[in-house]
């Protein structure tokens, strides 16, 4: 088994992991040069972080030629540096979320090699990799409505609110839509996207986000919300780690629903587009052409008519409705886990992967 190969089976074992294919081998091989599959070859998996000098060690390579291309590879974004006691240790990122959005966030040059692999990558969701993102039951992140969509006879909870989980966070930063940044398919705002908490520290610290303010926040998230853009948020309960600003063409998070014909169960929010009460509906099909997964479809003289299975209930329509016809009203009262403990938990068991990954920090670990 050659490096890359290696290094490509440690990453298949993270909750959604990098089956093997023509474009995922592609990929690795545009992004780690050999040297760098066979030194990330031997980097644990999380929970697990080695220093550099047990790295080495495992790899038989020497131990300063391996302090310096480990940081190296962190600097590139290609696995992740943590601070331990005032010394360095090392550990894996998956390729999503991690490594591949981290070659296009704020402040990174798109040389000819990253441009390739996030073009691998977007091609890549059609095969077993697309099956990896959205072929089980829960998702790493849930859609939430848009501000003042929601029926003002429905309360929302804070799970479901884009403000609450905002102001919930300990530090909030923005970098650049990764997705839009690689596929390149629109225009649409890049800097929308939100790490929050530990991510936006880690990533504020590497130059590749800026940390900002609440009320800056707020701000940027009216932005996303006027370009017709749906909240995504990880699938947990406060505290968040990201929060996106999704659209229909470049983002991976909404690609199995509105590219590959997954049912939006798993993603969509507790609300769905219905009448309002109040509005008198013009047909003027504004909602039809908002809506990113199409499930509205309207005839001339007629109301507006929704696709329950599809629909979102992201509240992109009812913002873009002129007459206040739309609304959202609830659907259901799930609570997401309650934490990425849980969250992880949940992804592992349904892709069958306990044993593999059991068997995968065994080996690190001896």
């Amino acid at each position: 088994m050659d490096a890359h190969e290696q290094l490509r089976a440690k990453l298949d074992l993270f909750p959604i992991g990098l089956p093997k294919s023509l474009e995922t081998e592609r990929m690795l091989k545009l992004l780690f040069s050999d040297e760098d599959a066979a030194l990330a070859a031997h980097v644990p998996n999380p929970p697990l972080v080695f220093g550099a000098d047990r790295i080495a060690d495992r790899a038989g390579m020497d131990r300063a030629a391996a302090a310096r291309a480990l940081k190296s590879l962190a600097e590139r974004g290609l696995i992740a540096e943590v601070d331990v006691l005032g010394r360095p240790r090392y550990t894996l990122l998956p390729a999503v979320p991690g490594f591949m959005e981290f070659q296009f966030m704020r402040g990174q040059e798109i040389t000819r090699e990253r441009a390739e692999a996030g073009r691998l990558w977007h091609e890549a969701l059609n095969g077993p990799f697309g099956e990896e993102n959205y072929g089980a039951p829960t998702s790493g992140v849930r859609v939430i409505p848009l501000k003042k969509t929601v029926s003002a006879s429905n309360r929302t909870f804070g799970f479901e609110d884009a403000e609450q989980l905002l102001r919930a966070s300990g530090s909030i930063a923005i970098t650049e839509c990764a997705c839009r940044k690689s596929a390149q398919k629109c225009g649409a705002p890049l800097d929308v996207c939100f790490m929050l908490n530990t991510s936006a520290d880690y990533l504020a610290a590497r130059g590749l986000a800026e940390k900002i303010t609440l009320r800056e926040a707020r701000r940027k998230l009216e932005k996303a919300a006027d370009a017709g853009l749906v909240h995504t948020v990880s699938n947990t309960r406060a505290p968040v780690q990201i929060l996106c600003n999704c659209c229909s063409c470049c983002c991976a998070s909404l690609r199995g629903v509105t590219g590959l014909g997954k049912p939006a169960d798993n993603l969509r929010s507790n609300f769905v587009c219905a009448p309002a009460s109040d509005g008198e509906c013009i047909s003027c099909g504004a909602c039809a052409k908002a809506c990113p997964t199409h499930a509205i479809a309207v005839e001339k003289g007629s109301a507006p008519v929704v696709n329950r299975d599809l629909c979102l209930g992201c509240g992109v329509c009812v913002r873009q409705c002129p007459t206040n016809s739309l609304q959202l009203k609830r659907r259901s009262r799930s609570a997401p886990p309650l934490n990425s403990l849980e969250l992880l938990a949940r992804m592992v068991s349904e892709r069958g992967k306990t044993p593999r990954i059991i068997r995968g920090l065994l080996n690190d670990l001896l």
